[in-house]
C-alpha cells in the first residue's frame, strides 16, 4: 500500500515539474516573440531602415534559422553587390530585386522567400555604401563599406597610406565639389563614416606631402651635417 502511494506521489511530482517547465518555456517564447516584434516595429520606423538601395551599392545580409538556434547560415550570409538593374543574386532563391526597397522591406521579402528552405528564418539587412579612395594610398580604388565603420577601415581596405601620404589633409569630394576638409580629427574622436556624413559615391582623397616640404627637410639635414663636420674639423685643429 505504501509503495502504491509513493508511486502516485512521484508521478504527480514529475507531472507538475514537467508542466511547470513547459509553462516557463511558453512564457519565455512568447516574451521573446513579443520583444522581437516590438524591436522590429521600432526599427522599421528608424532612419536606417528607410535607406533606399540603389545599383552600384551593396547589401550585407545575415540569415539565422531560429529553430536550430545556430550561428548565421553561411549559405546565405555575406555581402551582395547590387547590379546595374537593381538585383542581387543569392544561393537557392536566385535574383532578388532590391532597387527602391528600404532595408525593412527587403528583410520582410527575404524572410518570406527563405521560409521555403528554413523552418523559422530571421534576416538582418545592412546597407553598404560605395566609397572611392584616391591619392596617396597603396591600393586606391572603389570599396563597399559599412557606414558604421571608421576611416581606418577604409584606409586598411585601400592597402594603407603611402610613405608620403598627408593624412592630416584628407578631404571628401562629392560630385566634384569638396564637402569636407581635414576629416582626420573627426575619426580620431571616434565618429563613424555615417556620423560625419560620408555618403555612397563620395571620394576620399589623401594628398601627398609637398615636394617643397621634403626639400626643406633635406636642406636642413644637409646644413646640420655641414655644421657638425665643420665643428669636428675645428675641434681637431685645436
Amino acid at each position: 500500500m505504501g509503495d502504491h502511494w509513493m508511486r502516485v506521489f512521484i508521478r504527480r511530482a514529475v507531472y507538475y515539474r514537467v508542466m511547470t517547465y513547459f509553462f516557463l518555456v511558453a512564457c519565455v517564447t512568447s516574451s521573446s516573440v513579443a520583444a522581437r516584434q516590438e524591436s522590429r516595429s521600432e526599427w522599421s520606423k528608424s532612419a536606417k531602415s528607410l535607406t533606399i538601395f540603389q545599383p552600384g551599392n551593396a547589401v550585407r545580409i545575415l540569415v539565422w534559422d531560429l529553430d536550430k538556434g545556430q550561428d548565421t547560415d553561411v549559405t546565405f550570409s555575406r555581402d551582395y553587390p547590387i547590379n546595374p538593374d537593381g538585383y542581387i543574386i543569392m544561393p537557392l532563391i536566385g535574383e532578388v530585386r532590391v532597387k527602391g526597397l528600404t532595408a525593412f522591406e527587403l528583410m520582410q521579402n527575404l524572410e518570406e522567400r527563405f521560409s521555403a528552405y528554413l523552418m523559422n528564418p530571421y534576416v538582418y539587412v545592412r546597407p553598404l555604401i560605395r566609397v572611392t579612395m584616391q591619392g596617396a594610398f597603396n591600393q586606391p580604388g572603389s570599396y563597399r563599406m559599412d557606414p558604421q565603420g571608421s576611416l581606418w577601415d577604409l584606409v586598411r581596405a585601400a592597402g594603407g597610406p603611402t610613405a608620403n601620404c598627408d593624412l592630416t589633409s584628407i578631404r571628401v569630394e562629392r560630385g566634384g565639389t569638396v564637402v569636407m576638409n581635414k576629416i582626420l580629427e573627426s575619426f580620431e574622436r571616434g565618429y563613424s563614416l555615417e556620423e560625419i556624413g560620408i555618403e555612397s559615391g563620395d571620394q576620399i582623397i589623401a594628398p601627398t606631402r609637398g615636394r617643397l616640404e621634403l626639400q626643406v627637410i633635406i636642406s636642413v639635414i644637409n646644413l646640420f651635417a655641414s655644421v657638425m663636420l665643420l665643428y669636428l674639423r675645428l675641434k681637431q685643429g685645436w
